[in-house]
């Protein structure tokens, strides 16, 4: 029932302690008007003091509690609320005796005092609702108990039970304004709160849609110019092939190399031209869904022919398997050529004088068909703790691999973002020294609600 580790219990208890002088003081105020009500100074004062001691005693196992650690914690606590129940009883004791012996003004002090008890109690310890319910019960049943109670209706003298009926007055009317401006002061700081709130989002609104429009200023600005850079890329690849040709036509094998070179690096540079393309494009919103029927083998072996020629460079075979089920999708075409062939470039780039099987099947489930095109190689691997990281941009696992063959680190990024945008995903397992199996999974037929959302 009480969760003394919570936080709001220790602010509850925080909040008791500290209001140890005030409760004190309102407790001398009530004990001087006992003693004006029962005209009897000596029982004020043995009231007085029996309220001061009960009162400290509960301050100092307050300390103790807040001062605990672990599970000492639980028994101070425990003490704690036991001893602020002793001090409230102590108090609802005084409130049915001045009740019951006090006359008309003991019965109005009486109910003053329990209200103030009651008003105290909600005051400092509403952080923890159980434990203000617990000792808020003894001046609850105090007020119910006192219509019951035998009055008694001596004579008494009026000044003194004005004065009596003025201090418990005086004492309620300050927990009052007390209650008032603490919850006066609370109320304004949500106020400031909320306002300054409100203030930091629409600030971060504003800030997001200035990130928003320069992100997307950024990726038309490198649309346009990878665009623009292809167009002399294309002529340089094309001159240099006919050079190529022509060298090894002459038997000029050299100069042949050569043109060869100029051609792999141009590829090349095509190659990272086109992943930024690709990415910018992704970042401008630019990836809209355009369906279409597909054929899934076609499509493979147009991804493997663009990097056959580095296969082959590297040692390694390419073995392409699509089963019966899996020959057709609908889906878009683009974007499952960029995802499968950015797997598959990846594998080849970290594969050497290694086998590269790429199998096409259509599986079932989450009750529907899916397009699982896995890429299998038996090159470097990844380790289990880089596995989450193969699929952030501009990320390179092995900088030294990837300083010796080049790339940015965006392919199996743009490959992940495609696949996602089919309404799948891109997967792997891999083992350091043993190879990767990266698996793009995607539905074998794209549903056109995913087609409106990727367009929107």
């Amino acid at each position: 029932m009480f969760k003394f580790q919570d936080p709001s219990m220790l602010a509850a208890a925080r909040a008791h302690v500290s209001s140890l002088r005030w409760r004190m003081g309102i407790g001398t105020l009530f004990a001087l008007g006992a003693s004006f009500v029962l005209e009897s100074y000596a029982a004020g004062f043995g009231w007085f003091l029996a309220v001061m001691l009960s009162t400290g005693f509960d301050a100092m196992l307050g300390h103790s509690y807040l001062e605990s650690r672990g599970k000492t914690r639980n028994s101070s606590g425990g003490l704690f609320m036991w001893g602020c129940a002793f001090s409230v009883i102590v108090f609802a004791a005084m409130t049915l005796y001045l009740a019951s012996a006090g006359g008309g003004p003991g019965r109005v002090l009486a109910v003053l005092m329990a209200a103030s008890s009651l008003v105290s109690v909600m005051l400092f310890l509403f952080q923890a609702p159980v434990f203000m319910l617990v000792t808020a019960a003894p001046a609850a049943i105090c007020l119910l108990v006192m219509p019951f109670l035998p009055f008694e209706a001596g004579t008494h003298n009026a000044l003194y039970g004005a004065a009596g009926a003025a201090c418990g007055v005086a004492g309620f009317l300050a927990f009052v304004v007390r209650a008032a401006l603490y919850n006066g002061r609370m109320v304004t700081g949500l106020r400031v709160a909320n306002r300054q709130a409100k203030e930091r989002q629409i600030d971060a609104e504003a800030r997001q849609l200035e990130a928003e429009e320069a992100n997307r200023a950024k990726s038309e600005f490198l649309a346009v110019m990878t665009h623009e850079l292809r167009t002399p890329l294309n002529a340089v690849i094309g001159y240099s092939e006919i050079i190529q040709e022509d060298m090894a036509a002459e038997g000029r094998k050299e100069l042949a190399d050569d043109a060869s070179r100029i051609t792999g690096s141009a590829r090349h540079l095509l190659g990272l031209i086109d992943q930024i393309l690709n990415m910018s494009s992704i970042d401008a919103g630019k990836d809209g869904l355009s369906p279409a029927d597909v054929d899934v083998r076609k499509l493979i072996e147009e991804s493997v022919a663009v990097v056959q020629d580095e296969a082959r460079e590297a040692g390694n075979r390419i073995s392409v398997r699509v089963a019966s089920d899996a020959a057709r999708a609908y889906t878009d075409t683009s974007k499952l050529g960029v995802c499968v062939g950015s797997v598959i470039s990846n594998a080849v780039k970290f594969t050497d004088d290694g086998l590269i099987a790429i199998n096409a099947d259509c599986v079932f489930g989450d009750g529907r068909e899916w397009l699982a095109i896995s890429v299998s190689d038996t090159g470097i691997g990844i380790a289990s703790d880089d596995l989450a990281k193969v699929f952030q941009p501009f990320t390179q696992i092995d900088s030294t691999s990837t300083r010796a063959k080049g790339g940015m680190g965006l392919g199996l990024s743009i490959a992940q973002r495609m696949a996602l945008a089919l309404g799948g995903e891109v997967s792997v397992t891999s083992e350091v020294g043993a190879g990767s199996t990266f698996v793009v999974r995607v539905p074998m037929r794209i549903e056109r609600t995913i087609a409106v959302r990727a367009a929107a």
